[in-house]
């Protein structure tokens, strides 16, 4: 009987620690819960008081403010090294005044005439490619090579004309080797200029294949080599042609001396009014 007591004392006693337990755990939960909903009013209640801040690379810049002027960013111009110079606001007679203009007996005519005079004009009559590269030429009074002239002033503008005394050459690839040489040397001694190849211009309908290596054919063959080394050494090719042909590759009579090779003082006229035209605006092009 006393160990019967004595049990169920015992079992009382375990109940009673069950108990207990049970309601230590309870609370280290409920604290534990407490806990976690505080720091989860702490976080909510930061989270809603902060700024946020927006990437603007995934949305893109933000409008302007009421009043802020607008402004338009335009991609950068690339210039087409490939094609002719296109047309441009016509430039005045003192663009001149920092222009160097190479060649032949054709570029000789500019001055003669009258139409340019304050440019710079280095070559002669009858000159070739490589005599203009090594040889010295009658500038104003002084007797300079080309790299010597060049050295004698920034110049702004620069134009070579030659190619119609080469056009018997039996060898095409050797004048326009020769001609990559002499662009080259301009382009070392005057690096800030702008350089630009003209296009040999045309003969009239009666004096092409008179003599027979003189044809428009040709002409019109190697200015396109031009055109193509104007792109490859990144200068611009202007066609003179396109302004004083009759649209088929032939100088137009009114633009020839009588000869139908030389021009005539309108011919030199058009063909300055086409320079004044065309020149590339550098502010425009990346």
């Amino acid at each position: 009987m006393q160990d019967m007591d004595t049990q169920e004392r015992e079992r009382y006693r375990q109940r009673i620690r069950n108990k207990k337990r049970r309601r230590i755990i309870s609370l280290s939960v409920m604290v534990v819960i407490v806990i976690l909903l505080i720091i989860g009013i702490v976080r909510l209640i930061g989270w809603i008081t902060t700024p946020k801040y927006i990437e603007s690379a995934d949305i893109g810049p933000l409008p302007p403010a009421e009043g802020d002027p607008i402004v338009i960013t335009l991609p950068p111009k690339y210039y087409d090294y490939s094609a002719p110079v296109p047309l441009a606001d016509e430039v005045g007679d003192g663009y001149f005044s920092s222009t160097l203009m190479i060649g032949d007996a054709r570029v000789m005519g500019l001055t003669m005439f009258g139409h340019i005079t304050t440019a710079d004009v280095f070559g002669s009559e009858g000159t070739s490619v490589d005599s203009l590269r090594n040889d010295t030429f009658t500038v104003g009074e002084a007797e300079r090579t080309l790299t010597e002239q060049l050295m004698t002033k920034p110049y702004e503008a620069i134009y070579i004309e030659i190619g119609l005394n080469e056009l018997g050459w039996p060898n095409t690839a050797a004048f326009m080797e020769s001609y990559a040489a002499l662009v080259d040397t301009v382009k070392n001694n005057a690096p800030t200029a702008a350089i630009y190849l003209q296009g040999i211009i045309p003969v009239t309908a009666s004096k092409s294949g008179n003599p027979s290596h003189l044809t428009n054919e040709k002409i019109a063959e190697i200015n396109r080599e031009i055109m193509r080394l104007a792109q490859d050494k990144k200068v611009y090719y202007l066609d003179i042609a396109e302004g004083m042909s009759n649209g088929t590759g032939v100088l137009l009579s009114g633009y020839a001396a009588s000869n139908g090779l030389s021009l005539s003082s309108e011919g030199y006229a058009k063909w300055v009014e086409y320079i004044k035209t065309h020149v590339v605006d550098k502010e425009i092009y990346s």
